[in-house]
């Protein structure tokens, strides 16, 4: 189910559209739709990387929602290219029914610093992100 046909659209606080896909920024959640037959690759989400900067600010601190609807690839070496330059994410989850897209996620999870969750519904996915969220708060504080 892609957000905007969720009864979660009214958590919607802006959309980055691209050729690419969407990103939709929530509360302290950036949820990305890409989509099919995409190959998500740096190049791109540097770009997307500059939309969340705009709208959370340069020293953001998100969970990333990768929502599955389509079926699309990532270059997993790109991860390390992300983590060299931002280190932002509280967690991250992956939305998906589908076990190619589970597996296309694992390949990531090799590339990736942080614990990649995954989960068949998306109102679940936000609950999970909504806690970590709180729990990174109640570090800070």
């Amino acid at each position: 189910m892609k957000i905007i046909d969720s009864t979660l659209a009214n958590e919607i606080k802006d959309v980055y559209v691209s050729d690419y896909g969407n990103f939709y920024f929530l509360d302290g959640i950036v949820i990305s739709e890409i989509e099919e037959g995409v190959t998500f690759t740096w190049d791109e989400a540097v770009k997307a990387i500059e939309a969340v900067k705009a709208f959370y600010g340069p020293n953001f601190n998100v969970c990333y929602i990768s929502n599955r609807v389509n079926n699309y690839s990532v270059k997993p070496s790109d991860w390390l290219k992300f983590y060299r330059k931002n280190n932002k994410l509280v967690g991250y989850a992956v939305v998906t029914k589908s076990e190619n897209s589970w597996f296309n996620a694992l390949m990531e999870k090799l590339f990736s610093k942080i614990e990649i969750e995954r989960f068949e519904d998306l109102y679940e996915a936000i609950k999970w992100a909504k806690q970590k969220n709180l729990n990174k708060s109640n570090l800070a504080s």
